[in-house]
């Protein structure tokens, strides 16, 4: 039996060939992009196909448009569309899509576990855990709130305000010795908290894509508790579902 192919709208992909376009050409936000007609010649589609494609690029806030002026950039389009079954570092999702990854350190420091963190890491009475907090940003534009909770006895390294590695799972491998194989996710929908609000500097009215994960090693053990906010605005998560 031949496997379906997953069929895509023509205006989907007229959508995605104007947002290559807008980012190969440069256009900056609140310059206009060139007319209905001649993007019509451009990309040989009807005018259909294209009103089609610049309306779902306004539903998504990436264009907008001005009566009698034309069709503006509103913001730089950065947009990440990734699968849920692969499991990836948030760096190398990011490079996979042509961005430059960059980390704007939060917070590094010991604390007390939670009820749910002693559970899902099967902490031992009286252990203690280390925290990581960091802004994981796509080519300046920040994307990801990251925070890694691991045991502390699993960090045999003393560590600094911020560690160099971009890839929480390549510096928690190299220089701690323990390499995750899988991961089990909760995602949740939210809105973000005080703190999450003013480190990254938004009004805390955006939604954000929250995957609750447990980080497991290829013995089962679990090494990471991790909160990954992820901007709506920037990733799109699809997952492959089959019967």
């Amino acid at each position: 039996m031949k496997k379906l192919k997953k069929s895509v709208s023509l205006s989907t992909k007229i959508k995605r060939k104007i947002l290559e376009y807008i980012k190969k050409k440069n256009f900056k936000p609140d310059e206009s992009i060139p007319s209905e007609f001649v993007l019509m010649d451009l990309f040989n589609v009807s005018r259909y196909t294209i009103r089609e494609a610049l309306a779902l690029l306004e539903q998504e806030n990436i264009l907008y448009k001005i009566h009698g002026k034309g069709t503006f950039v509103n913001k730089i389009p950065v947009q990440i569309e990734s699968g849920l079954e692969k499991l990836q570092s948030i760096t190398d999702i990011i490079k996979d899509f042509g961005y430059i990854p960059d980390t704007v350190w939060v917070d590094i420091s010991e604390r007390e576990p939670t009820k749910d963190m002693i559970e899902k890491l099967e902490l031992e009475t009286g252990e203690k855990i280390v925290t990581f907090t960091r802004i994981r940003k796509a080519s300046d534009v920040h994307a990801v709130y990251c925070i890694d909770t691991v045991k502390k006895n699993d960090l045999n390294i003393k560590v600094e305000e911020k560690i160099e590695k971009e890839s929480f799972f390549d510096f928690f491998q190299s220089e701690c010795g323990i390499e995750i194989e899988y991961a089990v996710a909760d995602i949740i929908p939210v809105q973000p908290d005080k703190e999450m609000s003013d480190n990254m500097d938004i009004s805390g009215k955006e939604f954000f894509l929250l995957l609750n994960q447990i980080h497991y090693d290829k013995e089962g053990i679990p090494r990471i508790y991790s909160k990954d906010y992820f901007n709506t605005e920037i990733f799109k998560f699809k997952v492959n579902r089959f019967k």
